[in-house]
């Protein structure tokens, strides 16, 4: 059982990011949020980047509830 706890800790500290945080958690959300707030008050400097994992994230979540259009994927001919 010990050898199964230490591969499911390594494979768990893989899936983190750069500062720590899984991505998609709540806390991955709530620092990008902070960020992105930061960022658009002009808090941030320009060259600050926001992943796009998060953007995509944000747009789905707004799809879902209906408060913005999905999407389109495919380019009008």
């Amino acid at each position: 059982m010990s050898n199964l706890l230490r591969r499911v800790r390594k494979l768990e500290a893989r899936r983190t990011d750069i500062r720590g945080f899984v991505p998609y958690s709540p806390e991955w959300h709530d620092y990008w949020e902070g960020r992105l707030n930061q960022l658009l008050a002009g808090e941030l400097p320009e060259w600050e980047r926001i992943p796009l994992e998060y953007i995509d994230s944000v747009r789905e979540a707004a799809e879902s509830a209906g408060e913005c259009a999905p999407l389109e994927t495919e380019r009008r001919r």
